[in-house]
């Protein structure tokens, strides 16, 4: 294993390394020291493992703009993003980025903290992981994978479950000091933590949007992984997805040096990271001729879940129209949509407060769009704009 100068730790060949006692961590502190980040603050998401990635192998492709109605669209859905904390907004339209802008304080090469984005990454992952034998198959119940689920009534929920936020497992609320949200966050071992959550519904019967379900799709792979001689989730992403996508150096949030990702969130890339992934959805996996994630993969992570129809296999649909969408039918919290999308096809990844990739299959377009978490966010505007214009 390499660490990197500012404290990361660096994909190497194996990251297969022996056993270290887990360090405690003052969970209050962290959670202190973390409040009121920016999502430029990625030295706060330490330790860390690096992607490499490989730039330059998938330039995109710059188009002038000639409509001067998308122009006017794309500088409406500027003025939006900017209303709303916005720091970056690109525009990609026919394979081609028309339109790129960023914040003073940010550019092309920086990279942020993109949130609950990291689940749809996940996603893609375990499409990967069934190509190439890792997971066997995604109704495979999950004890399979998690020898500490085993001969237990958990060990039944199946990865599809899991993906579709429909595992029956305990959602715990946030905000509370200590409590298990908290713990899964800051904890030097999340994957106790997350082993640790009970069963407190039937599988497969209620949408219960959960972080800890990405957490334990992820160590399911990342321990078959190891099991198989394979290395690390880091090291088996880096390989199969972020270089062969051309994206540049980007960062997984460890819970400790040699630990685990936070598989639910805390990878942090540029814009143009997020549009190459985005990209790689519209156009059914592929990237040129090369199919990266299967295309059978990409057509199941789209389709509607049987228990909300606005959510795949860890990506939002935007078929589902509701003025509110919600994350827990119990809670009070949910994000505005004040219209319903102009195209039936638009998918998306949710990053807290407003981090998006917009996907729109129809329309040969991909949408990305970074700001500061703001909780009036409404997601229907920017899409609709440009829907409109083009």
């Amino acid at each position: 294993m390499l660490l990197a100068l500012n404290g990361t730790v660096a994909c190497s060949p194996n990251l297969n390394v022996p056993s270290q006692p887990i360090p405690e961590r003052d969970i209050a502190a962290k959670a202190a020291a973390m409040a009121g980040a920016s999502i430029l603050d990625i030295d706060l998401y330490t330790p860390s493992a690096v992607l490499p990635g490989c730039s330059g192998k998938n330039e995109l492709v710059v188009r002038t703009i000639e409509s001067p109605t998308l122009q006017s669209a794309l500088q409406q859905a500027q003025a939006y993003s900017d209303s709303q904390s916005g720091l970056a907004l690109m525009v990609i339209h026919q394979d081609a980025l028309i339109y790129e802008s960023y914040a003073d304080n940010v550019s092309v090469r920086s990279r942020t903290e993109s949130f609950s984005m990291m689940k749809s990454v996940t996603s893609l992952m375990v499409g990967i992981a069934l190509e190439k034998g890792v997971i066997k198959n995604v109704d495979d119940p999950i004890g399979n994978y998690l020898d500490e689920w085993r001969n237990d009534p958990r060990e039944r929920i199946t990865i599809r479950q899991l993906l579709t936020m429909s595992s029956g497992l305990q959602s715990f609320p946030f905000g509370v000091p200590g409590g298990e949200t908290e713990k899964l966050l800051y904890s030097t071992n999340i994957n106790a933590v997350a082993l640790g959550y009970p069963l407190s519904g039937t599988p497969g019967a209620v949408f219960q949007y959960n972080n800890v379900n990405s957490q334990l799709i992820g160590a399911a792979i990342d321990r078959s992984l190891r099991r198989q001689g394979n290395g690390s989730f880091a090291k088996f992403m880096q390989e199969n997805l972020w270089c062969p996508l051309g994206n540049g150096e980007a960062t997984l949030w460890l819970d400790r040096k040699g630990g685990s990702p936070h598989f639910y969130s805390g990878l942090q890339a540029s814009a143009r990271d997020w549009a190459r992934l985005g990209e790689l959805i519209r156009n059914q996996g592929k990237v040129g001729v090369k199919q990266i994630v299967p295309q059978n993969w990409i057509s199941e992570m789209l389709r509607p879940s049987d228990t909300n129809p606005a959510y795949g296999l860890h990506i939002w649909r935007g078929q589902a129209w509701q003025n509110v969408r919600k994350y827990d039918p119990a809670s009070s919290f949910g994000v505005s949509h004040s219209e319903a999308y102009l195209a039936p096809d638009v998918y998306f990844f949710d990053g807290f407060g407003g981090q998006r990739v917009y996907i729109i299959p129809s329309e040969n377009l991909t949408i990305v769009r970074v700001g500061e978490a703001s909780m009036t966010y409404d997601d229907s505007i920017i899409v609709n704009l440009l829907l409109a214009a083009i």
